[in-house]
């Protein structure tokens, strides 16, 4: 008899709190939004949203841990913004020049190697859990890097503590 009560208690408060409350709706990303610059020259590229949507999954998994809203732990003075990346040397605030950062990083100047303390995909070794990461996945982490300020503005910016 109780257990008959509790289930239509449960039942009571579940469709009590699902009506009326509107289905959650996802930033809609349209084609401006999801459109980065592709190279130096200043050319252009269209992402789908698919590839936005996983190169942000990417992010989450992998790079929340330095970089949490673009921002960085581990050097206060260097964001994921794109102001930051334009100041990289060289810059880094295209699609394919972050691509190559994510496979041969470098210092913000250039000049020293990283690539044994960043996480990128040409060290398996030191960094196993890159291994599986595709050209067309660091793609898609580069242009959701380029889009992310675009849907939040937090994205980049300092650390304070």
């Amino acid at each position: 008899m109780i257990k008959k009560i509790l289930w239509a208690v449960m039942a009571s408060l579940v469709f009590f709190f699902s009506t009326g409350v509107a289905p959650a709706s996802a930033v809609e990303l349209t084609e401006a939004t999801r459109t980065v610059t592709l190279d130096t020259a200043g050319q252009k590229t269209t992402l789908s949203t698919q590839q936005v949507a996983s190169g942000q999954r990417l992010f989450n998994l992998q790079c929340t841990k330095c970089h949490l809203q673009g921002k960085t732990k581990t050097n206060n003075n260097v964001s994921l913004g794109l102001e930051d990346l334009a100041g990289a040397e060289p810059a880094r605030d295209n699609l394919v020049a972050l691509v190559d950062y994510l496979q041969n990083p470098t210092s913000y100047d250039g000049v020293d190697s990283l690539t044994e303390l960043h996480p990128n995909t040409s060290r398996p070794d030191i960094f196993p859990e890159l291994k599986n990461v595709t050209k067309d996945d660091l793609k898609n982490l580069a242009g959701y890097m380029l889009i992310a300020p675009r849907l939040d503005e937090r994205w980049g910016g300092t650390i304070y503590f």
